[in-house]
């Protein structure tokens, strides 16, 4: 099926502005600065493929448009609607996770009993244990030191918090009721994507949004590229400085 060029840039923006609608919903009920203040938070559409098809223009990180949830929902077993899975593991999931104070959340969205795609967000949390507060630090040399490590697993079960989990990850912080309604928030923006996702599932049917997960991201691609052939043969050099190597003031 090759969708229609003007039902196709209908349909694009329309995923888009799910993404959006998550995006304000967890910039506006977070609870810490690193997502109201700086941002640091993200929302998308992912399809079954775990990859992205639909994100944000304009609000929040835009350094993550081509990372790879599949590893992270791999990892979990069976689904069910309610499920949502999270991780903050850079190597459990797959490069999913940059580094352990960014905590990522997976929720399948169903449509009669089937996974049409997922919804996806991340924050930088406060804080996730670890030998300093904010649990960064240039000095660190290995996962052990930043904090709590979460492999892929079920935060939320058929619709109910993992109490367990959340008894754990509440010892394991120095602020937790600041980053557990973090998590709150990212759950709600979750649930938001998935009552507009459906929808559109209900507007245009599931084949047409499964077809719209392809074909936007082809469109895209064929954008970039075309974009890319403007840029003269050559060769083009460009420098530019890291912070110190925390030993030295010598700029890297």
């Amino acid at each position: 099926m090759r969708l229609d060029p003007i039902l196709l840039e209908i349909l694009q923006i329309q995923m888009q502005a799910v993404t959006e609608e998550m995006a304000i919903t967890l910039a506006r009920t977070a609870r810490s600065t690193y997502v109201k203040d700086a941002d640091d938070f993200a929302t998308a559409l992912v399809n079954n493929k775990g990859k992205f098809f639909a994100y944000p223009k304009n609000m929040g990180v835009s350094g993550f448009l081509d990372l790879d949830c599949s590893v992270a929902i791999s990892k979990v077993g069976e689904l069910e609607p309610g499920d949502v899975i999270i991780t903050n593991h850079p190597y459990h999931s797959g490069g999913l996770a940059t580094h352990m104070p960014d905590l990522q959340l997976i929720k399948p969205y169903f449509y009669n009993d089937q996974i049409v795609c997922f919804g996806w967000d991340f924050i930088h949390s406060a804080d996730i244990g670890g030998g300093v507060p904010s649990s960064i630090s240039p000095r660190f040399t290995e996962l052990f030191q930043e904090g709590l490590q979460i492999p892929p697993m079920k935060l939320m079960k058929a619709g109910k918090l993992n109490r367990n989990f959340e008894v754990i990850y509440r010892a394991n912080c120095r602020v937790p009721d600041l980053n557990m309604g973090d998590i709150k928030a990212m759950l709600a923006a979750l649930t938001v994507g998935e009552r507009r996702t459906s929808e559109l599932v209900e507007r245009y049917g599931a084949g047409i949004f499964a077809e719209a997960q392809i074909a936007t991201v082809d469109y895209a691609r064929e954008k970039a590229l075309a974009i890319q052939q403007k840029i003269p043969d050559g060769t083009y050099v460009f420098w530019d400085y890291m912070d110190d190597d925390f030993i030295t003031h010598i700029p890297i």
